[in-house]
């Protein structure tokens, strides 16, 4: 039985944008009439949550799409063929992938979804959801270009990414076993496969799902899903970056382990996206050793505000949270010993 949440999702969405639109376009009219005496971090607020949504939502939504076509086209068996008997050696292939499919957080989340549900292994799926938003080219470039004084602090990001998202597949692994990860009713009778999506209780099977208008459907009823939840995670990013003074973390920055769990604090609240965190982190090069900007780089760049909202329009409660204290941890532990070795 749907919840009054669920029944009112796609209205409320709606009103939403409308209701961006119209303060975009109110500001614009009479910024010098009625929005004049508002605080200036009301504008502050404004741009960098517009900032946030402009730069976003294309990737979110050419995500969506990927997800729709790979639900309506790709094979199970395929998949399944593919990965058969690899199990944990599969997982190195799968962290570069990154370098074919330079997909940000942003888009990565409902494609592995889709693909999890199509017969990927879940432990592939998640070494991929934390290994591709950093080890793709663009982050590659973006780093060397932020860092172009400084090699240690690009190579320790691709070495930590690749390590922690090893080490975060094979916890999956062994944690959760067969136990499903991914939200919602999955059914696999061998030859057709149903799913229930998260506002309609209809189900399609593999055939009727080719079709354009049930693939319109699907792309709609999962950009609803996944938007709201990173317009949420957006709105608390904004907030934290508008309000927050970020010069009282310097004040731990002379403790290794302090300064390398408030790197990571700030990075997983400001939810920049990992294709230009290297320039934020550049400016607190003279502040924070190189362990602490690679955990900022590496942490943020797996998980955010953001991608958690998304993460938990996908997956399911118990597997978010296991995912946050693996990720934490290994992100952790190797930033730390970068300085030790440093």
């Amino acid at each position: 039985m749907d919840t009054p949440f669920k029944r009112i999702s796609h209205p409320m969405t709606l009103i939403f944008f409308v209701a961006l639109f119209l303060l975009v376009f109110f500001s614009e009219k009479t910024s010098g009439i009625l929005l004049k005496q508002l605080p200036a971090q009301f504008y502050t607020f404004n741009t960098i949550f517009l900032s946030m949504l402009i730069e976003s939502l294309p990737f979110l939504l050419i995500g969506v799409i990927v997800s729709a076509l790979i639900q309506a086209y790709l094979k199970q068996e395929w998949i399944q063929h593919f990965f058969s008997g690899r199990r944990l050696i599969a997982m190195i292939p799968a962290a570069f992938t990154g370098i074919l499919f330079p997909i940000c957080e942003c888009a990565i989340i409902p494609v592995i979804r889709s693909l999890i549900k199509k017969g990927l292994p879940q432990h592939i799926g998640v070494v991929m959801i934390a290994a591709i938003p950093v080890l793709n080219p663009v982050v590659f470039l973006s780093t060397f270009y932020a860092f172009q004084g400084n090699s240690l602090i690009l190579y320790t990001r691709m070495s930590v990414a690749l390590l922690s998202s090893l080490f975060i597949g094979a916890m999956t692994y062994y944690w959760f076993g067969r136990q499903s990860i991914v939200k919602g009713n999955a059914e696999n009778n061998g030859r057709v496969i149903r799913w229930k999506t998260f506002y309609q209780k209809e189900q399609y099977s593999h055939h009727e799902q080719a079709g354009p208008h049930h693939i319109l459907l699907h792309i709609s009823n999962e950009f609803f899903d996944t938007a709201k939840y990173f317009i949420f995670g957006a709105l608390i990013a904004s907030s934290f970056q508008t309000f927050f003074n970020q010069q009282l973390l310097t004040s731990v920055a002379a403790n290794p382990a302090l300064g390398t769990v408030s790197m990571m604090g700030l990075a997983y609240l400001l939810s920049v996206c990992s294709t230009s965190d290297a320039f934020l982190a550049a400016s607190f090069s003279g502040t924070f050793p190189p362990g602490a900007l690679t955990a900022f780089l590496v942490f943020g760049a797996m998980l955010d505000i953001k991608n958690t909202m998304m993460l938990l329009s996908s997956f399911k409660l118990r597997f978010v949270a296991a995912f946050f204290l693996f990720t934490f941890g290994s992100v952790f532990v190797c930033s730390l010993v970068i300085d030790y070795l440093r």
